[in-house]
């Protein structure tokens, strides 16, 4: 991702690129009144660190007017100036960051708000082949009340929470052991989570890290209260993934208004999801829950297109599957049953974001925005490592391994969608025309 560092001031503008820096962010600086990027750019932080909010809204809405604007705008700011509480959406900007937030907290906020951005643009781009394909508009997800959940002992800091989610008429719900707050979390929906570490760090601090491993959990705001002093517990909360800390009887506003702009931008990132499933689902397989190949190729010419515009790298690799050296060749209902469950696999395996589809009798493709070749690889060999484990009915009296052969390639210039998926399949010695892939 190409990213770039807006300010009136010069030198707030080095200040921002330097902490991105020490995060490990590679970032362009361009002080001064908005002018094009001359490398392009696709997620512009205006940094207001010493300067006006008038001076950074106007960089802001200038850079709306660019083609193509930037994938995401986001707001740098203080860790002590947090955005507004609430759900409402900043109408220029698409997200904020703490510049002055520890390195891989600043990263990790980085990263979400670049997720989200993608996943909202493959929901647009996703829309648009539906529409051209005569597919119907999916149904948004229902609107779902506001609310939070308290693990751990009692606290000033739950009534707090309480309050101020009730402003926001939002609900907060407690559970004092973290077995009973697990058991919340995979009952009920929750925008958040805090976490009491001031009385048992090692449990919250273990709780945190446990949300991170679980796939459904994983992107949950958590909020963890430390005790006063505790830089420690507030090191190890921010390392395992939690969006904000809080020290117990101190002022807690800006901890929960970064809590809140996790909220507003995960909320973001599954009605994204949400529609991006939905679309699939149209215009998809529903045995593998893949695009079927008439869709598939449709979207794959748009992505290729708007990639070209927007100067974002793109990727896809293809997988041959086949049954391992040796084994004999399976009935081919046997294969047509065990493939399709392989496909569906892969499905599983792929970002919501990417679009896969199968290419005659044992070949699935995988198309992956705003990806370089490293990305398609990964993919690729995700998905080959967890099918190449899973036992496969090659006949009536026993199971045999399978092997998949792996291509990625990565969009060229010029290059359309089709063309893409032709130089991974000949690099697999695959005849594109020929009717297997068809």
């Amino acid at each position: 991702m190409r990213i770039v560092v807006r300010a009136q001031d010069a030198r707030v503008a080095r200040d921002a690129q330097a902490q991105l820096a020490a995060a490990g962010i590679e970032a362009a600086a361009l002080p001064g009144p908005y002018r094009p990027a001359p490398d392009g750019e696709d997620i512009t932080v205006f940094s207001a660190q010493g300067g006006a909010i008038e001076d950074f809204a106007r960089l802001a809405a200038a850079s709306l007017q660019a083609n193509p604007p930037p994938l995401a705008r986001l707001m740098a700011l203080n860790s002590a100036a947090p955005p507004a509480l609430g759900l409402e959406q900043a109408k220029i900007f698409t997200g904020a960051v703490a510049l002055d937030a520890p390195p891989k907290l600043l990263r990790a906020q980085l990263e979400a708000c670049t997720r989200v951005a993608i996943a909202e643009e493959e929901r647009t781009r996703r829309l648009v082949t539906a529409a051209k394909l005569g597919v119907e508009t999916p149904q948004p997800p229902e609107e779902r009340k506001l609310k939070a959940l308290y693990i751990g002992a009692p606290s000033t800091m739950f009534l707090a929470l309480e309050r101020m989610l009730a402003q926001h008429d939002g609900l907060t719900a407690a559970a004092f052991s973290s077995y009973t707050g697990f058991d919340h979390l995979h009952d009920e929906p929750f925008d958040a989570v805090v976490l009491n570490a001031a009385q048992d760090k090692h449990t919250a601090i273990s709780l945190c890290a446990a949300l991170r491993r679980n796939a459904t959990l994983y992107h949950m705001p958590t909020m963890v209260v430390t005790a006063p002093g505790d830089t420690e517990s507030a090191s190890a909360a921010i390392d395992r993934g939690a969006s904000a800390v809080a020290e117990a009887n101190a002022p807690c506003g800006p901890s929960l208004g970064w809590l809140f702009e996790a909220v507003r931008r995960e909320r973001r990132r599954r009605s994204a999801e949400h529609d991006i499933r939905a679309l699939r689902d149209l215009m998809g397989d529903p045995r593998t829950g893949l695009f079927k190949r008439e869709p598939f190729d449709a979207h794959l010419a748009r992505l290729a297109a708007d990639h070209h515009a927007n100067g974002r790298a793109m990727a896809l690799c293809v997988l041959r599957v086949l049954p391992a050296h040796g084994m004999r060749e399976p009935e081919p209902e046997v294969w047509k049953r065990g493939f399709t469950e392989i496909a569906s696999l892969a499905a599983r395996l792929m970002r919501d974001g990417d679009s896969g589809s199968v290419l005659g009798g044992d070949f699935i493709t995988v198309a992956m925005p705003a990806t370089d070749l490293r990305g398609a690889k990964r993919t690729a060999e995700r998905i080959a490592a967890v099918a190449e484990c899973t036992a496969f009915a090659s006949g009536e009296n026993g199971a045999g391994p399978l092997v998949f052969e792996q291509s990625a390639v990565e969009l060229q210039a010029g290059e359309s969608g089709a063309a893409l998926l032709n130089r991974a399949l000949r690099a697999l010695g695959q005849d594109p025309m020929a009717k297997t892939v068809h």
